[in-house]
C-alpha cells in the first residue's frame, strides 16, 4: 500500500513537473527505478562483506529453503480459502447487491487473517533462525561484526533502542533483511559475476 502511494505521488511530481510535450514516464520505468533504488541499497549492505564464491554459493541454496518453507505455508493457506470459495463468491454477490455482511462470515474471515498472521510471524522467526545460525560459520569475525554494526546503525536511524539486543538477534535482523530478501540468490549471482570472476 505504501508503495503504491509513493509511486503515485512520484507520477504526479513528474507530471506536474515535466512541460506538456516532453514525455512522462509509465508506472513500469517508476518500478524499475524503485527496483534499482532498492537493489543499491542491497548492494551497498553487502559490499563491505567482500563475500567469497564458497559464501555465496552457501547463501543461495539457504534462501531456497527459506523460501520453500514459507511457500508451503502460503499453499496451506490458499488451500483453506478455495475451501471457502463457494462461500467468499456467495457473500461477495451479495454485498455487491447491498447486503449486510454476515457476522459469523465477518468472525471467521479474522480468525484466518489472525491466524494466518500468526503463523507466518511465527514461521518466519523459525526460518530466521535456522538460516541466520546455518550460515554463521561462514562468515568470519568480521562479516559477523559489519552485519552487528550495519543492523544498529539502521534500527538507531529509525530510532530503536538497541541497547537490549545481542549480537546474534542483530545478526539475524540482517540475514532476514539482506540474505532473505526475495531478491538475494539473483542479487548475488549479479554480485558473483561482477566482483569474483
Amino acid at each position: 500500500m505504501r508503495r503504491i502511494g509513493l509511486i503515485m505521488a512520484m507520477v504526479c511530481a513528474l507530471v506536474l513537473g515535466v512541460p506538456q510535450q516532453a514525455r512522462t514516464p509509465t508506472l513500469s520505468e517508476v518500478d524499475q527505478l524503485l527496483l534499482a533504488l532498492s537493489d543499491i541499497t542491497w548492494f551497498h549492505n553487502i559490499r563491505p562483506l567482500n563475500l567469497t564464491k564458497t559464501q555465496i554459493e552457501r547463501l543461495i541454496p539457504a534462501h531456497e529453503r527459506a523460501y520453500k518453507q514459507l511457500e508451503r505455508l502460503i499453499q496451506e493457506e490458499a488451500k483453506e480459502l478455495r475451501n471457502r470459495k463457494d462461500e467468499i463468491m456467495r457473500i461477495r454477490e451479495d454485498t455487491a447487491r447491498g447486503k449486510s455482511l454476515p457476522k459469523e462470515f465477518l468472525e471467521t474471515i479474522k480468525r484466518l487473517e489472525t491466524d494466518a498472521a500468526q503463523k507466518r510471524r511465527q514461521l518466519r522467526a523459525q526460518v530466521v533462525s535456522e538460516v541466520a545460525t546455518e550460515l554463521k560459520p561462514t562468515f568470519t569475525d568480521e562479516q559477523f561484526q559489519y552485519m552487528v554494526k550495519r543492523s544498529k546503525e539502521v534500527l538507531e536511524a529509525a530510532r530503536v533502542d538497541v541497547s537490549p539486543l545481542k549480537d546474534d538477534q542483530l545478526y539475524a535482523l540482517f540475514v532476514e533483511s539482506v540474505f532473505l530478501d526475495p531478491r538475494a540468490p539473483e542479487l548475488l549471482k549479479e554480485w558473483q559475476r561482477k566482483n569474483l570472476q
